[in-house]
């Protein structure tokens, strides 16, 4: 184990240590802050609960003068959330698109795009603490790591505010996953079996006391299954166990809380899809299913085409790892401390160690005409035919008029593990007249970063269990093997690269809250003091080499079934290495005011810059001097401000019988970002050639906005419902440009969610959640669409649930992110790259509670 690892492992054991050992003082407990907060709130009233997620966790949601909005662990269940995207839908102001169960979602707020991949201006945490420091690794998105699970009491989002200045590279939004840590009995034990498609999962809570100042909860699942794409092999596998167990202080002191997960899971993403329409005059209109592939429920994940071969950097041979999309391993150890003093003093401290490895395996789809494959060169030879590799095919001619030639990519995720310290000292008191409220705080995150690249170019078939696809020449003799027609070099010389990257955030960080009657004003500010170090080495980080390694291997000919040698190019990095070491300095502030007409109503208004610090994606492209310090573009691309300007308000109360909570916040922003992008969709129109396809993307924004939140009950009955409404416009760096609409963010984002409890045995739920028209990267306008869902519960006898959940029940075609043209045929007609939802899908459990 390496030293720093030993320290972060020492600091959380000793942090253990001293909240263990602290005097237990003579009378009953009192719950954890976060846990008492809901102990008296009204049902479906979000307004009661104390703010914990970046912030200084002494004001509740309707008292504060930022944007923040829950949903409980019930809501979401009804909703049933496919990945962590669709799970954000349930909040305003995020803008997320379609990314499967695995992750590798774009998640956007409040018109902050995601210029390239990942979530740029969002951060994921669990209990208060990031799970990776940026949100756009480079194939390390942060939903790969935070999973929804049993152990989540709720989520969290604040938008905007002081996500700028209590969370580091978080200005557009943090997202707090909640465990359940009250003190509580039992539990419950579910099984889920999904009608539709091959997969099961058995979840488990349980909680309990160990003595009367001592209490835990503990979760998790275990599934496994073809998954959502019926791929006919055991792709989805994975398991998540997650626990805390708290000492609580007497006096009304606090407490002490360890938490430990561990995570081993293996499942698909969303590798594109694709849908015929029509294009004409700019828009895209009648979408369906192309002929022979139906992105609802196909996919490049399939039985004949189970494994990603590449050469290993290491030994120079052939290797291969199955195809089985996102992968990880993880284990966490955190513990916070809470504690009051006498004289109006808290002293917070939360430390998490975290281990975490994995990969990323899968083939991306586009498609291209066949007929432009045969008679082109492809490894010395011209192409006379393309045949299936594998399956009830093998060997016989591609039928299908298009194929895939998208890449086929294997990314080893050596190291993402992380040490995170979050201390912070608290002071209440009164100044005279004034009520003051004052934090100060030092927040310090270790983040490893260490990837090997493997991106390989490789053909296959666009059919429901998709083969790869073959090349031979006039004679018979094979271009390709097993559908790779070369390894390591699908991207060219950029991409086959290994590297092992430090990076540091130290930030102290100060809030001051003073509050005079009805009104309150809250000033905070926080300095970022990022460090980056480490090596990198890819094939030639600026131009590209010429091909100068050949591996021969032996492939079986899918025609005669004969092994026959073949010669096929391979990149290793072999360039020179790029060295970082460089410091950047960058400082946040939030500023914001409320005033409190009456006790249920709340206006605030907030000004705030926030920065976002780029790491990963700096590097390879030409922004450090020789001794690894930021050259003159290097410092302007190292960080990004974000100016964010809002005005809200939050209510709650009652119509008649039924209770409700409103928020409703108007924002503007602008920024400017610079960022590395892979893709064969943008990079194109980024550069205006269609052979590149990597690219740093250098834009202007600004954006116009309002976000709505609101939930409604009435006896049996509740509703959640929020909007967003946003002109988001962009500026390229070109010469010239002028601000136009930005692409694949929607004028208006919706989520509704209904349930109706007849009685104690019969629950009935819908919900729907769409987006209007996007615009893709050439300009062209997208419909937008819808997705329904409704669940229903059966309760027979106590302590026995029955439920059945649909998902999409009218199981439409419904693109939900980022999308642009693979080819246009003329005369109107085109097939579209799409990121679309999945099929219908019905899920049935059976929950018993103890």
């Amino acid at each position: 184990m390496k030293l720093t690892a030993i320290q972060s492992c020492a600091s959380v054991i000793a942090l253990a240590i001293a909240g263990l050992s602290t005097p237990v003082f003579a009378q009953a407990a009192a719950p954890a802050a976060a846990d008492a907060a809901t102990a008296d709130k009204a049902e479906g009233d979000t307004l009661s609960e104390i703010v914990v997620t970046a912030s200084t966790g002494t004001k509740s949601k309707l008292d504060s003068s930022v944007s923040i909005s829950s949903v409980d662990s019930a809501i979401i269940a009804n909703f049933r959330p496919m990945s962590e995207g669709d799970l954000l839908r349930l909040l305003p102001g995020l803008q997320p698109n379609v990314s499967g169960p695995g992750g590798n979602g774009n998640f956007a707020v409040r018109g902050l795009p995601v210029a390239t991949g990942g979530a740029t201006f969002v951060q994921l945490q669990e209990d208060g603490l990031p799970t990776v420091l940026f949100g756009d690794i480079q194939f390390g998105n942060n939903d790969y790591w935070t999973k929804s699970s049993p152990m989540d009491a709720r989520v969290d989002a604040i938008r905007g505010g002081t996500a700028a200045t209590l969370a580091s590279q978080a200005p557009g939004a943090v997202i707090n996953y909640i465990s359940k840590t009250d003190r509580s009995e039992g539990g419950y034990i579910q099984v889920e079996r999904n009608l539709t498609y091959d997969y099961t999962r058995a979840s488990f809570r349980f909680s309990g006391a160990i003595d009367d100042k001592t209490h835990f909860n503990i979760g998790g699942y275990y599934g496994a299954g073809d998954g959502p794409w019926h791929s006919g092999y055991n792709l989805s596998k994975s398991y998540l166990i997650k626990g805390n167990i708290t000492r609580e202080f007497d006096e009304n002191r606090g407490f002490f809380r360890l938490y430990f997960k561990a995570q081993d899971t293996q499942e698909p993403n969303t590798q594109g899809g694709i849908a015929c329409g029509s294009l004409s005059g700019g828009k895209v209109s009648n979408l369906q299913a192309c002929p022979g592939f139906d992105p609802r429920r196909a996919s490049n994940f399939s039985g004949f085409n189970p494994v990603v071969n590449y050469v290993d950097f290491d030994s120079r041979g052939l290797a291969s790892t199955p195809l089985n999309g996102i992968t990880t391993n993880a284990q966490s150890l955190q513990a916070q401390l809470h504690y009051k003093f006498d004289n109006g003093i808290t002293v917070d401290n939360n430390a998490r160690y975290t281990n975490m490895s994995g990969g990323f395996s899968s083939n991306f789809l586009s498609v291209s005409p066949l007929s432009g494959l045969i008679g082109s060169t492809k490894n010395g030879g011209t192409v006379a035919r393309a045949v299936y590799s594998a399956g009830p095919d093998r060997g016989k001619d591609v039928k299908e008029a298009f194929y895939n030639n998208n890449v086929s990519v294997y990314t080893r995720i050596r190291d993402v593990g992380s040490f995170v310290n979050d201390a912070k000292l608290n002071w209440q008191g009164d100044l005279g007249a004034v009520k003051a409220n004052l934090t100060a705080g030092w927040f310090y995150m270790n983040q490893k970063i260490a990837m090997d690249w493997h991106p390989n170019q490789f053909n296959g078939s666009l059919t429901p269990a998709a083969s790869p696809i073959d090349l031979l020449d006039a004679a018979g003799n094979l271009l390709s093997a097993n559908g790779f027609t070369g390894y390591n070099n699908n991207w060219g010389g950029c991409c086959a690269r290994t590297y092992d990257y430090t990076f540091t955030d130290n930030a102290p960080y100060a809030d001051f809250i003073f509050d005079v009657g009805k009104f309150e004003l809250d000033a905070s500010v926080r300095h970022d003091i990022n460090k980056g170090t480490g090596s990198g080495i890819n094939a030639n980080p600026l131009t590209g080499d010429a091909v100068t390694h050949f591996i021969s291997t032996n492939a079986v000919n899918p025609v005669t079934g004969a092994s026959q040698a073949v010669s096929l190019p391979y990149y290793l990095p072999d360039g020179a290495r790029e060295t970082i070491n460089y410091t950047k300095q960058t400082t946040s502030w939030s500023v914001g005011a409320s005033f409190k007409p009456m006790d249920n109503l709340n206006l605030f208004v907030r000004a705030s810059k926030g920065v976002r610090a780029n790491a990963d994606r700096l590097t390879f492209s030409g922004y450090f001097n020789a001794n690894g310090t930021l050259n003159a573009k290097g410092n302007t691309a190292v960080s990004n401000n974000v100016y964010q300007y809002e005005i809200g308000l939050k209510n709650r109360g009652s119509i008649g019988g039924a209770r409700y909570t409103v928020e409703l916040t108007g924002y503007h922003s602008h920024f400017n970002i610079t960022t590395f992008e892979l893709s064969q969709t943008i990079c194109p129109i980024v550069t205006g050639s269609p052979t590149t396809f990597t690219c740093i993307i250098s834009d202007k924004y600004k954006t116009t906005g309002a976000e709505f939140y609101g939930t409604l009950s009435a006896g049996g009955f509740s509703l959640l419902a929020n909007m967003t409404y946003n002109k988001s416009k962009k500026q390229p760096s070109a010469p010239g440009s002028v601000f136009k609409r930005s692409n694949n963010i929607p004028d208006l984002s919706y989520t509704f969610a209904a349930n109706y409890d007849f009685n104690a045995m019969v629950s009935l739920g819908a919900n729907i959640t769409g987006v209007t028209s996007t615009l893709d990267g050439a300009g062209n306008e997208w419909p937008g669409g819808s997705v329904v869902g409704a669940n229903v519960k059966f309760r027979p006898i106590d302590n026995l649930e029955i439920g059945l959940n649909a998902y999409n029940l009218f199981d439409k075609l419904t693109p939900l992110g980022p999308a642009g043209t693979d080819y246009n045929a003329g005369g109107g007609k085109f097939i579209g790259g799409i990121s679309p939802v999945l099929g219908r899908n019905v899920n049935a459990s059976v929950r018993f509670s103890f």
